[in-house]
């Protein structure tokens, strides 16, 4: 005897051209290295990051030249399809945490402090995570660059992401990229009491989010690239067609109906 039920799954979404995910190539790595020659002393330095390797500086200026690299939900979906894919590496994320105006690290002090200051925050009652951040050299910095709003920066009040919660265990990532705290998790979140923190998924086991050197990087350090040209689209314009269709219908219920009605009452 056969399935007992079978799962009718449209033809345009089993087709769709969804993002991939997989490790940074060799040639977009070349055209990594290729981009920093702009840069010379502390800011080359800090963006001077092999293959494998990964720091927070490496995957904001992948963005910023038009190479996507993976978010925490993406991640999260990674280890959902191939629990595998990511065992034995660390992921940073094009973003930050930041805790208060100034940080306790001083290597990173002048960050927080000028990018406290241009996102106009003075009091923090809870942790900030910044997307959309893009790099400008700055030798005042301990790394040569500071963080900047780019066209696309996007600030999340965070409350999960407070030191309260430091050292909690949880299961999974929803789809902001936000903790879901459990007992029961097997995944331990990280967090800093102040300050301007990279964050990073490692082993599947931590979410780090706790200060130290934003410069760092260790071979067991990979980018995941994301490619999702053509998925946004392909879905795009299967949706477009279910609302054609949903109006059409409409039209032809609301016709028969009126006619209906004029039958009824001698129309």
């Amino acid at each position: 005897m056969g399935n007992t039920q079978v799962k009718l799954i449209p033809k345009e979404i089993r087709e769709a051209d969804f993002p991939i995910a997989r490790f940074l190539s060799e040639e977009e790595q070349a055209r990594y290295e290729d981009s920093i020659k702009q840069f010379t002393g502390k800011a080359y330095d800090s963006l001077n990051v092999p293959i494998e390797g990964s720091n927070l500086f490496k995957v904001l200026w992948l963005n910023q030249i038009g190479i996507p690299t993976a978010n925490l939900y993406q991640l999260e979906q990674v280890i959902e399809n191939d629990r595998d894919f990511l065992r034995g590496h660390y992921e940073d994320i094009p973003s930050v945490v930041l805790r208060s105006n100034g940080d306790s690290y001083k290597p990173n002090d002048y960050l927080a402090k000028s990018l406290a200051e241009v996102i106009k925050e003075r009091d923090f009652k809870h942790s900030l995570i910044l997307n959309g951040l893009e790099l400008k050299a700055d030798e005042n910095s301990h790394y040569g660059l500071i963080l900047v709003p780019g066209e696309k920066f996007k600030r999340i009040e965070a409350p999960d992401f407070d030191y309260e919660n430091n050292k909690r265990r949880f299961s999974r990532l929803d789809e902001k990229g936000l903790p879901i705290f459990s007992e029961e998790g097997n995944k331990t979140f990280y967090a800093s009491k102040n300050g301007l923190c990279r964050l990073s998924l490692n082993d599947y086991l931590y979410l780090n989010s706790d200060n130290g050197p934003l410069v760092n990087s260790g071979s067991h350090g990979r980018v995941v690239f994301i490619n999702s040209e053509g998925a946004e689209k392909n879905l795009e314009e299967y949706i477009s067609k279910l609302r054609q269709e949903k109006e059409k219908q409409k039209l032809d219920i609301d016709e028969r109906y009126n006619r209906a009605m004029n039958v009824l009452i001698g129309n």
